[in-house]
């Protein structure tokens, strides 16, 4: 391998920065107090983990100048090349297909937009297994049967190499290039431009692998990993590329892959022996990587993640699973990185992934040989941690730098500023629990335990992981540290090695909350948070938990029970589509589904009926499967994590229901739309909800107080009356079949009621309504003393969306209203 002036500076500023810190070290310890096998123990190890630190905070340097570099030096845009024939692969194995059709759908879109779309085909290749699955994945395609190929193995072998060898043997000779993609993936149609026109200019490049960002998450752990990435991500991938040269690395998806390059190392042989150090390899992507260079191919990584993206894990446990399938790979790689013909960088590429998790034990290790006593160190010793840490945080340091350039106002420095310092406080909190996990990993390893292969679609949290093993951990340690200290020295030396040790050993004790802290929704979305925080309690509370019904009860004639009275609803609903549409309906939607109480009551109706589901809250998307499984009903009922505002690839219905949901949009109008986009031509949609009974000018300050406040306390973005919500709906082409007035149905004296009339204005005096349970009381007060003066409706309006066979003045508005 040439070295080049930034391999050079690269290679002799790391040896230099970790053999200063060594020497430092060395300088520190008191070696007529120390054993000297002991001393050259921690000498070693340090140096290993010094050299890494060193050879990260130089890169990341380094890409710092290369992106700031004059834009001459960079290469320009090269024109598509379309005589190339190109396949995009998205490979799935059980994750939520219906993210991914809108991923496929917008980069089709992109692909017609761009003119590719004649060079280009897209394949799902599925290795998702399960009926109920298949269905989900079948149905959320359905939409895009005629612009792709979805292709199931009912007997999926070689896990993702597996797949994309079959598809190769299939397929392969009809394509001169491969874009392979994760169901989590995204990719833009011009970013894919590029790449091909790299590819059809430079006959031995064999892979361009695309820098990656991370998608915005809902928890604390993918906000870590977004912020890590956002910060230190630029910068480590310009050095990488630029150090790399044509020797780079294959992260195992966004990535455009020559096929007959790929061809050539597509069937990795499995490592002899018993797993987990033989079998088949799990980080197969830095292998294919080598042995692609190493047969003469070019291996390229293009440091622009502009269009290419893909979601982390949103928990402390999957992120942590996902982590122990790489150590198990990364440490499989210590039988390849000997290999004969391969390219010296990379050897680097997997020395890194190696030791990437190495360094866990090696700190660990370090913490407890200087804390315990058993090497002694003076006060000069901090120098060289001082300078570990320094070198921590210079590649975060240099992010800041390469985005500071391009913000011009004070405002976007400050943004960024603000999000260094919670990824600084983000990772110092996590460190020690990833140092202690990551330690277990090559443990296990080491101790011949198989992680086996989890496709990322079907991991799911364990119940057990709650951080208990990381608060023994911690006390694992004071014990070791503190000890031997009682026992050679005094009470103070070991408190004063308890007090040293402790930045590690406090975010351990507290793993048990950290967690939980971690993987907590961060979303913004008021109205996400209130019913992930609510849920639950509505359904325990109030009687109509039985109905699976977060919604008031209707207490019509002979109707007894709260169970009942809750469903009696559904019942309305079903009854005015089947006088709607004259037959039942093939596809239902329900938009704001909450537990799935409403769909689960129409699926009993009818049977062969297809109900899909959207709601903002995780909690209810979650609870609504289980009880969809429970019910076996996971194959005719789909439940979507969504705003329904937002364009959807879910097939068109007959029937669109919301009860209690549109009020949440910003307006009757938005509602309106969104809701056509949901409908099929001439579909009825059934909207029962709270509605002004009056519009706003006739009523006085009190009552327009009660109603800011049920607003505010209940996260609704309006207020409409029902007079007002049909005229808009009609503006925008729906007929006005029918309004009903269901306050008689209402029951406004209940001992709830009349308690909430109390603790309503106490709670918003208090300012209380930022927390759910308080909201809901200051809420569901103020709308109950609305209801009592008269001026809200709780309505029910049915309505059939326009006809494309049906438009212009000849269309006929068919109303009829019972009070």
């Amino acid at each position: 391998m040439m070295l080049t002036p930034a391999r050079r500076l690269h290679v002799l500023a790391s040896l230099g920065l970790a053999g200063a810190l060594v020497a430092m070290l060395w300088h520190g310890l008191d070696m007529a107090a120390t054993h000297p096998a002991l001393a050259a123990v921690v000498l070693v190890l340090f140096a290993a983990n010094a050299l890494w630190l060193s050879a990260a905070a130089v890169a990341a340097l380094i890409g710092l100048w290369t992106m700031q570099s004059p834009p001459a030096r960079r290469e320009l845009p090269r024109p598509p090349a379309p005589m190339q024939r190109c396949a995009i692969l998205w490979l799935v194995c059980g994750e939520p297909p219906e993210p991914m059709a809108q991923r496929i759908k917008a980069l089709l879109d992109g692909l017609d937009r761009s003119g590719q779309s004649q060079s280009c085909t897209v394949f799902v290749l599925s290795d998702t297994q399960g009926a109920q699955a298949l269905a989900r994945e079948a149905a959320a395609l359905a939409p895009l049967k005629n612009r792709i190929i979805w292709r199931n193995r009912t007997a999926p072998e070689g896990r993702k190499p597996g797949n994309l060898h079959d598809w190769l043997i299939d397929h392969g000779d009809a394509f001169d290039t491969m874009l392979v993609l994760d169901a989590d993936s995204s990719f833009d149609a011009a970013r894919l431009a590029d790449m091909r026109s790299m590819m059809a200019q430079d006959a031995q490049l064999g892979l361009v692998q695309a820098a990656i960002r991370l998608r915005p998450g809902d928890s604390r752990i993918a906000a870590m990993q977004r912020l890590s990435a956002r910060l230190c991500g630029p910068v480590f991938v310009h050095a990488l590329a630029r150090l790399s040269g044509d020797a780079g690395n294959y992260w195992g998806h966004n990535a455009l892959l020559r096929v007959a390059a790929f061809a050539q190392v597509s069937q990795l042989a499995p490592l002899s022996g018993p797993a987990p150090f033989g079998g088949p390899v799990l980080s197969h992507d830095f292998i294919e990587a080598a042995l692609m260079r190493a047969a003469g191919w070019r291996v390229r990584i293009a440091p622009d993640a502009r269009g290419s993206l893909e979601d982390a894990p949103e928990t402390v446990s999957g992120h942590l699973r996902r982590d122990r399938r790489w150590a198990q790979g990364n440490l499989q790689h210590l039988r390849l990185i000997g290999r004969r013909g391969l390219h010296p960088a990379s050897r680097l590429h997997l020395l890194a992934g190696i030791h990437s998790y190495l360094s866990a034990p090696i700190w660990l290790a370090l913490v407890l040989l200087m804390g315990s006593g058993a090497v002694h160190a003076s006060a000069q010793a901090i120098w060289s941690l001082l300078g570990a840490l320094v070198l921590l945080v210079v590649p975060k340091f240099a992010g800041v730098a390469a985005h500071r350039r391009t913000m011009r106002h004070a405002a976007s420095r400050r943004i960024l500023w603000r999000a260094l310092v919670a990824e600084l406080w983000l990772t110092t909190l996590f460190a020690p629990i990833g140092m202690i996990r990551r330690s277990g990993f090559v443990l296990s390893v080491l101790a011949g335990k198989d992680a086996g292969w989890n496709p990322s679609g079907q991991v799911v949290r364990r119940a057990g992981f709650t951080g208990r093993g990381e608060q023994i951990s911690a006390v694992g340690i004071l014990i070791a540290v503190i000890t031997p200290q009682m026992l050679i020295g005094t009470s103070a030396t070991a408190l004063l090695s308890a007090a040293m040790v402790m930045p590690v050993v406090a975010p351990l004790l507290a793993a048990h909350w950290l967690i939980r802290w971690l993987d907590d929704s961060t979303t913004h979305d008021p109205v996400a948070r209130y019913y992930d925080a609510s849920t639950t309690r509505f359904l325990a509370v109030g009687g109509s938990g039985a109905a699976l019904a977060i919604h008031r009860p209707l207490w019509a004639d002979g109707i007894t029970s709260t169970e009942a009275a809750a469903a009696h609803a559904n019942d309305l609903i079903a009854n005015a589509a089947l006088s709607a549409l004259g037959r039942t309906p093939e596809r239902v939607c329900d938009l704001g589904c909450g537990v799935g109480g409403s769909l689960f009551h129409l699926a009993r109706l009818w049977p062969n009926a297809q109900m899909a589901g959207i709601t903002l809250s995780a909690t209810q998307v979650q609870l609504a499967r289980m009880h969809a499984r429970a019910r076996g009903l996971s194959q005719q009922c789909t439940f979507v994590q969504s705003d329904f505002t937002l364009p959807t690839t879910l097939p068109r219905a007959d029937l669109v229901l919301a009860i209690e949901s549109h009020v949440h949009t910003d307006s009757a109008s938005r509602f309106l739309e969104a809701a056509r986009a949901h409908l099929a031509p001439g579909g009825i949609l059934v909207v029962v909800d709270d509605m002004l009974a009056r519009t706003d000018d006739h009523l006085s300050p009190r009552e327009r107080a009660l109603v800011r406040t049920f607003a505010r306390g209940w996260r609704l973005g309006h207020v409409t009356p029902r007079r007002t919500f049909v005229t808009r709906a009609q503006a925008l082409g729906y007929d006005a079949l029918a309004e009903h007035d269901l306050n008689p149905m209402l029951r406004l004296d209940r001992k709830r009621d009349h308690a909430l009339r109390l603790a309503g204005p106490v709670a918003d005096w208090l300012g209380l309504t930022r927390f759910a349970v308080f909201a809901n009381m200051v809420g569901g007060n103020a709308l109950t003393q609305a209801y009592r003066a008269g001026i809200m409706s709780y309505s029910m309006v049915v309505l059939r969306a326009p006809d494309a066979a049906q438009t212009g003045p000849d269309r006929q508005t068919r109303r009829q209203v019972a009070a």
